[in-house]
């Protein structure tokens, strides 16, 4: 078996190079090389001239077998999710006339791993049976007489390998062969190189306009009717930090005169949360039109989450029925289940307080049950805040939360000053924390807030 590996112009010649030849695939004879050179060129014009991806690594292996006159050919890519530039897998395999040959194909992993390890070209020729079985198991089951592969690097970047081979007795590749399939490979890899980069560019287009129809569907979800009960006033006001958020709100009036409100926060944030926190309020809608029982709201909701999304994903979610008192119609009385969401605060007369937890978020265990808190009387100039968790835990620069007790200091000095005025004083003491570092969670504020009739 014979080796061959591919040298720079002008070092000296390899003892195991075929006949000691130069393994420059230039000549010195005009004709010979003007031929060479423009098969070179117009085989990297023919296979760049496509920016798809798929059908350019398609093109490659095509256009290797057929300047190397093999019969197979195989572009082995590097995974991408590896720290190891050697672990490739099969990404074409194609034959003579365009043939598609299946990715599990058999090939000589040997000689690919050399040429991974060193980064540089070789080529093998196979002349016994024990040269065969040398280069692995296939090679010899195949009857492969000839066998050459060249690394992909460019810019710095190993993208796998090109391998070709032949089963042909009479086939053989030269030292010239494999200088001018090096060559090639070099500028195939260039190739993959932009095609990979302008496909990432493609994506992330694609993304970006995806994640600004994503936003807008938002915006138009984190709209209110207008058309409220009398005696009541809505405030609220949103800010993501990326474009799609794993917030979500909603305020529906009901026939009896009432109004139902939630809040609900995902874990992390993005499309993926983004998607869920949209399905459960687009759930919750949906379900107050047919159930009267904001407990029963929660456990189906939380069935559905147990059942269908992922574990370790959850969500907070605060519900609520605000209806007229029988005894005063200038007071509401408030009843609510609160599954795990903080930052839900009643801003009274006389105090502000918290209202706490009742069960579990949802998503998190199946048995869970959801039952309403003691209910709360609301009087006009009464106010209900609910905040998802990025208020209270925005971070500055210096990784300072802004905490609750910033969040009751402003609650406290806007008692009965109504929803407008109570959020603007909120935002402005979130801005003064910030101090222009950007947000790191989510920021959500609904609030609503009782009026004289």
């Amino acid at each position: 078996m014979i080796f061959s590996r591919f040298r720079k112009k002008g070092s000296a010649p390899r003892p195991s190079d075929p006949n000691s030849e130069s393994t420059d695939f230039l000549t010195g004879d005009p004709a010979v090389d003007r031929a060479s050179l423009k098969l070179l060129l117009d085989t990297m014009a023919e296979v760049a001239s496509t920016m798809e991806f798929d059908q350019l690594l398609t093109g490659l292996v095509d256009k290797s077998i057929e300047v190397t006159r093999s019969e197979r050919g195989i572009l082995l890519l590097r995974d991408e999710d590896s720290d190891d530039p050697g672990r490739v897998h099969v990404a074409v395999s194609r034959g003579v006339g365009g043939k598609t040959l299946p990715t599990d194909i058999h090939y000589s992993t040997s000689v690919a791993n050399k040429v991974l390890a060193s980064g540089e070209p070789l080529a093998s020729i196979v002349q016994t049976s024990q040269d065969a079985l040398n280069l692995g198991q296939s090679v010899y089951d195949l009857k492969l007489r000839a066998v050459m592969c060249v690394p992909l690097a460019a810019r710095g970047r190993m993208s796998g390998a090109i391998y070709v081979d032949s089963r042909a007795e009479r086939k053989e590749f030269t030292a010239r062969d494999l200088a001018f399939f090096a060559a090639l490979g070099q500028q195939l890899a260039i190739s993959i190189e932009n095609a990979r980069l302008y496909q990432q560019s493609l994506e992330a287009g694609r993304l970006s306009h995806e994640m600004e129809i994503a936003r807008r569907i938002q915006e138009q979800l984190m709209t209110y009717p207008q058309d409220l009960p009398d005696g009541l006033e809505v405030g609220t006001w949103f800010m993501p930090c990326d474009a799609a958020s794993g917030d979500a709100f909603d305020v529906i009036p009901r026939d009896d005169g009432g109004l139902s409100v939630m809040i609900g926060d995902v874990t992390g944030h993005g499309i993926g949360p983004a998607l869920i926190a949209h399905s459960v309020q687009a759930a919750v809608r949906s379900y107050f039109e047919i159930i009267d029982d904001p407990c029963e709201v929660m456990r189906r909701m939380n069935l559905r989450l147990v059942d269908h999304i992922e574990a370790g994903t959850f969500m907070s979610l605060f519900v609520a029925s605000l209806h007229v008192d029988p005894a005063d119609e200038n007071r509401r009385c408030l009843k609510y289940v609160n599954a795990g969401h903080s930052g839900v605060y009643l801003v009274k007369r006389d105090c502000v307080k918290t209202l706490d937890t009742t069960a579990p978020a949802l998503g998190m265990m199946r048995e869970a049950v959801y039952d309403f808190a003691p209910e709360e009387i609301l009087e006009a100039g009464d106010l209900l805040l609910l905040c998802s968790d990025g208020l209270v835990e925005a971070r500055n620069e210096s990784r300072d939360i802004l905490g609750e007790d910033e969040v009751f200091k402003v609650l406290e000095e806007y008692r009965g000053k109504g929803c407008a005025a109570t959020i603007e004083a909120l935002k402005a003491r979130l801005d003064l924390h910030l101090d222009g570092h950007a947000l790191e969670d989510d920021v959500m504020l609904l609030a609503v807030a009782v009026n004289a009739r």
